[in-house]
């Protein structure tokens, strides 16, 4: 019932995983509450799990689990997504969004202009301060992300400046609307780094253990909010999108592309879709979501945490700094 997983207390899970791989070496296997998993800590041996090609031994590449099920990270989008077809039809409006002229234009240009906003806010803080990179990149990445795909800016890295900042004149509007943004971002990456509570413990553990059935429902509570919030961005844009007049030229985000998707109204000047009709109808909101949602998770942690590895590496190897720029 429980294998492992007693082993890992105490430790984060990455950090147990380091630990077993010095003492087991590049593959060893742990079992998570019934759940029998094979590690592998060398690129060698993944490297022919990740080939581009349909003769693979290894099509299925996420393993959908009931407590993925119950977490509600199955059979959405193109990440979590098992079902061939579906992910194929996901897929083709993940392309279309992302290859369009102006969608990779204003993609740039909000970087640029939110990378612009936060050098003043450290600038504000002062030369003495010291500042957590990581803490600001993943509210970086965050809000970036957040804008090109949905058009809506969160202010993640405003609110992060201003709980560095206690005495501020900000009115109680404008602290609300911060505390949101604050909120938002960590409810976010509490979604992501709760669903390995989902795969390694089993529904027994999570229903009825004490304590872990306490973080099982905090978890499901976490992410019945952001998915509301989600799923309301997506409506109101699909309302603003309804009652904008025909002959009023639309904004490029992903998340109008994949309203207007297979529509009248369709942005999409290339189509990169396939012939079949079934992957030629519009995006539910649902689907919408689930693109949403890979966007955000997918963009978020490996974005901030890329930049906050180039910068720690030239800052410890400066003579390679030529090489970047």
């Amino acid at each position: 019932m429980f294998g492992n997983i007693h082993q890992k207390f105490g430790y984060e899970f990455n950090d147990w995983l380091m630990s077993l791989h010095k003492k087991y070496g590049d593959m060893f296997e742990i079992n998570l509450a019934g759940q029998r998993t094979i590690i592998l800590c060398n690129t060698e041996l993944i490297e022919n799990m990740n080939i581009t090609s349909t003769k693979t031994k290894y099509p299925i590449r996420f393993l959908v689990t009931e407590g993925f099920r119950e977490y509600g990270i199955n059979g959405t989008g193109i990440v979590n997504n098992v079902d061939l077809k579906s992910w194929k039809y996901n897929r083709q409006f993940f392309t279309q969004a992302m290859m369009t002229p102006s969608f990779n234009h204003q993609a740039v240009e909000c970087t640029n202009k939110l990378w612009s906003e936060m050098e003043s806010y450290w600038k504000n803080l002062g030369e003495t301060h010291e500042l957590d990179l990581i803490r600001w990149m993943h509210r970086f990445s965050n809000e970036m992300i957040f804008i090109i795909s949905t058009g809506v800016k969160t202010n993640c890295v405003a609110s992060y400046y201003y709980t560095l900042v206690p005495n501020n004149d900000l009115n109680e509007k404008e602290k609300e609307k911060i505390k949101e943004s604050e909120d938002f971002i960590k409810s976010l990456e509490m979604l992501l780094r709760g669903a390995i509570y989902f795969f390694y413990f089993n529904r027994f553990m999570r229903h009825y253990v004490p304590f872990i059935r306490g973080k099982a429902i905090s978890l499901l509570k976490n992410r019945d909010y952001l998915y509301e919030k989600i799923y309301k961005i997506i409506k109101e844009r699909r309302t603003e999108i309804e009652n904008t007049p025909l002959n009023q030229p639309l904004r490029h985000d992903m998340l109008t592309s994949f309203i207007t998707a297979n529509t009248p109204r369709d942005i999409n000047v290339v189509r990169h879709g396939d012939t079949d009709a079934d992957l030629l109808r519009p995006i539910s909101d649902m689907e919408i979501f689930g693109n949403i949602l890979d966007a955000m998770g997918g963009g978020t942690d490996t974005t901030a945490n890329l930049f906050c590895f180039v910068a720690y590496y030239l800052g410890r190897y400066p003579e390679h700094f030529h090489l970047v720029v």
